[in-house]
């Protein structure tokens, strides 16, 4: 029979207490369940507050971080002179960057004096913009040499970023600084050719419109948008560097020679109105145009620098009594060196006299007083009519930047007298820019017809090149006046050759002022008007203005000298600067002597 074991089953020992530590109160299980479902309550709150209520305020600041969009700038145009030679030009240098939020507070000061040392900024400057908290990029520092900025890029500071902008040269220096101007800091032209056709030369900005990643780099998987830049119109300037080169070193050396406040050239063409040279002194590089006075880099004196034009402005005299037929080339007045008009009394320069003389003469002695005579016959109403048609009191329409209209005060008007009509007669009581009367000289020597000047000779914008064609302004005087005119302006020149050929005797020379060419000129001692009232008893301007050959007149030329401290007339000056830029000319146009000049043996 089998023995039947009972087996007692054991329950685990537990130590003593183990239940009293990990029994949990139901009070205490209910407040973690009721403490848990309050935390999950208020995430689900913030996430509906996040997700839902505030979704599109917050979707806008968050693309406002992450989306953004780049100006790509455009290419200024570039400036060149007739022969290609560039003038003006757009050169890409790199600028420095700063984000901020890139830049630790600990490396700031350090980064600072780096950057100071290499870019030259102020280093209180550089700091402020590593600690700036309004904006995400601040320029510090523009168009450094390639060198600095390598240097920049070895320093691999995340917080530093380096970008290509446009820098505006001159490679010609100061080279027609005044007719080309400059562009300020901003990209904007401010005198010259670059402010007038400052639009044209800008072309219009592009723009990039991406995602950006939180160094402010775009993201390149992200869609992006690009409007590409429309680079500026390239133009090619009327300046022949010839031309030009020979008008400002015969102006610079005649400045410096006798010591003058200034001066001005301008070569221009009859038959079109294309402006071939036009300097003025002082110059400037506009490179560096805020080294220099704003007087001097942000006008133009060629069209700017109003000044009575003195005895020059006889021509227009003359023109405006023969095309009024109010005399003839016959006509003769007496000149007995002073008159009295209106109990003041006119006189010529010396106060001497030539007698009965007729028109020719008139221009040949350049007589003040036998000129107001012309003016009492020809009358206020034809005279002003004249002057109105060739063009002075308005500006002349070239497209240069700071053009005056010069001073005209006409019968009615508050500065006029009557004695205006005759003091007018001999270029006093009235003003005029260079540019207005060497383009009325240039009338005279293309029959009368008035051609509008001009400085852009082509543009070319996206490789269309579109040629400027010459504007006629109206003619002024009919051809038999001007071509009388010109005989009396060749006549006037040839008794300027003694100043020029003083130290020459018993050749032709002594007879033409140039030499082989019939060659129109006309000289002007102007007097300077103080503020207070009456002329400056000091100083004075001299100029010339003239016209080669006489018979289809290849250029009208004027200069002037401003205040030479050697010559009180200023003839003595202007008239070698004239002579020598009008002999080159001939010779550089290759225009043949005329043989009617030279005697049998001399030919």
């Amino acid at each position: 029979m089998a023995t039947r074991t009972n087996v007692q089953t054991q329950k685990p020992q537990v130590a003593p207490g183990f239940f009293s530590q990990v029994a949990i109160p139901k009070w205490r299980i209910w407040m973690l369940l009721i403490g848990n479902m309050g935390i999950v309550l208020l995430i689900v709150v913030r996430l509906v507050d996040l997700q839902v209520l505030r979704h599109d305020e917050l979707k806008a600041q968050a693309r406002t971080l992450i989306d953004r969009q780049i100006t790509l700038p455009s290419q200024r145009g570039t400036i060149k002179d007739r022969s290609d030679n560039v003038l003006s030009m757009d050169v890409d240098r790199e600028s420095l960057w700063i984000v901020p939020s890139l830049i630790s507070a600990e490396d700031a000061p350090k980064l600072a004096l780096t950057l100071s040392a290499l870019t030259g900024a102020d280093t209180e400057d550089l700091l402020a913009a590593m600690t700036d908290t309004e904006h995400y990029w601040l320029r510090v520092a523009r168009w450094l040499e390639p060198e600095i900025a390598q240097r920049i890029v070895e320093l691999e500071e995340p917080g530093l970023k380096l970008h290509y902008e446009p820098r505006r040269v001159y490679p010609q220096r100061d080279y027609a600084a005044q007719v080309i101007g400059a562009v300020n800091y901003n990209g904007d032209g401010i005198s010259g050719v670059e402010s007038f056709y400052n639009t044209q030369l800008k072309g219009i900005t592009g723009t990039l419109t991406a995602e950006f990643d939180s160094r402010q780099n775009p993201i390149a998987i992200a869609p992006q948008q690009t409007l590409p830049a429309r680079n500026g119109m390239n133009l090619t300037l009327t300046l022949d560097p010839f031309v030009q080169d020979l008008a400002e070193s015969q102006l610079r050396q005649a400045v410096e020679q006798h010591r003058a406040d200034g001066g001005t050239v301008i070569i221009i063409e009859p038959k079109s109105g294309a402006i071939r040279g036009m300097a003025s002194w002082p110059l400037f590089d506009p490179n560096r145009y805020d080294d220099y006075p704003e007087e001097i880099y942000n006008r133009n004196p060629a069209i700017s620098g109003v000044y009575e034009p003195g005895s020059t402005f006889k021509i227009i005299t003359v023109a405006a009594g023969l095309q009024s037929r109010a005399f003839t080339a016959e006509t003769l007045v007496n000149d007995t060196g002073s008159i009295f008009r209106y109990n003041e009394a006119l006189s010529n320069y010396n106060g001497a006299g030539h007698g009965m003389i007729n028109v020719d003469r008139v221009i040949y002695y350049s007589s003040n007083v036998g000129a107001l005579q012309l003016n009492e016959l020809t009358g206020a109403e034809q005279f002003y009519k004249i002057v109105r048609k060739f063009g002075f009191g308005a500006p002349t329409g070239v497209d240069l930047g700071g053009e005056e209209s010069g001073i005209v005060n006409l019968p009615g008007s508050p500065n006029y007298t009557d004695i205006t009509l005759l003091t007018n007669a001999y270029g006093q009581g009235i003003s005029v820019t260079p540019l207005q009367l060497v383009r009325a000289v240039a009338a005279i020597a293309n029959d009368g017809l008035m051609m509008t000047p001009y400085i852009v000779e082509q543009h070319c914008e996206e490789g269309t090149c579109t040629v400027t064609k010459p504007k006629a302004a109206g003619q002024v005087v009919e051809r038999g006046v001007a071509w009388t005119i010109r005989r009396m302006l060749v006549n006037a020149a040839n008794s300027y050759a003694p100043v020029v050929w003083a130290s020459q005797t018993g050749s032709y020379a002594d007879q033409w002022l140039v030499p082989g060419y019939q060659v129109g000129a006309k000289t002007g001692t102007a007097s300077i008007p103080l503020p207070g009232g009456g002329y400056d008893p000091s100083f004075t301007i001299g100029s010339v203005v003239g016209l080669a050959p006489a018979e289809d007149s290849r250029y009208a030329v004027l200069v002037k000298i401003d205040r030479p401290k050697d010559d009180i007339w200023g003839v003595q000056t202007a008239i070698p600067v004239f002579y020598n830029i009008m002999d080159q000319l001939m010779r550089h146009e290759r225009i043949p002597p005329d043989p009617a000049l030279f005697s049998p043996g001399q030919q």
